[in-house]
């Protein structure tokens, strides 16, 4: 099988069975010690996942115009905290979803494929690394605030944006 089909279908794998994808990834990190209030730092600012997610996770509300493309909605998601992770560590290959871990693609542990493995042009993109820790904080943060909760409310914006709520949230409040 050639290596772009590959990619297409453990893309595919992880967007339907979630973990399932990952049946020889060996991390499993202990989920119970995340800490959402770390996680959100992560979201905001060392994974800059609000670029393309935007502040609600949703895929499109407050995101920043130039990241000209329209992110996963994880509001929607039906991933847990493992597929949550595996995601965030390794990326999705073949989008624009980059992989946050800096061991990813350097052994097999991502999709059972390595750098190497990838045609030029075609390689998985690397965003801002993060240490294991950050990542377990981030999971719990989407988790406590994100995943699963529905249209984005003004009291979820004023949670997010803390001391500028009235500039952030106001288009929230005439809803």
């Amino acid at each position: 099988m050639n290596r772009a089909v590959r990619i297409v279908l453990n893309g595919l794998m992880v967007a339907c069975f979630g973990t399932a994808a990952f049946a020889d990834f060996n991390a499993t990190p202990d989920f119970t010690t995340g800490n959402p209030e770390k996680g959100k730092v992560a979201y905001q600012r060392i994974g800059i996942c609000v670029n393309c997610h935007g502040w609600p996770g949703d895929g499109v509300s407050g995101r920043n115009p130039l990241s000209h493309t329209e992110a996963a909605n994880l509001r929607e998601t039906k991933l847990d905290a493992q597929g949550l992770y595996d995601v965030i560590r390794c990326g999705l290959p073949g989008t624009k979803m980059p992989y946050h871990d800096s061991a990813s693609y350097k052994d097999d542990r991502c999709f059972g494929m390595v750098m190497s493995d990838y045609d030029a042009g075609g390689t998985p993109i690397k965003g801002k690394t993060m240490r294991e820790a950050q990542m377990v904080d981030l999971v719990a943060y989407l988790q406590k605030y994100v995943v699963g909760k529905g249209k984005p409310t003004y009291e979820e914006c004023a949670l997010y944006f803390d001391a500028s709520v009235e500039k952030s949230c106001a288009y929230l409040k005439a809803n």
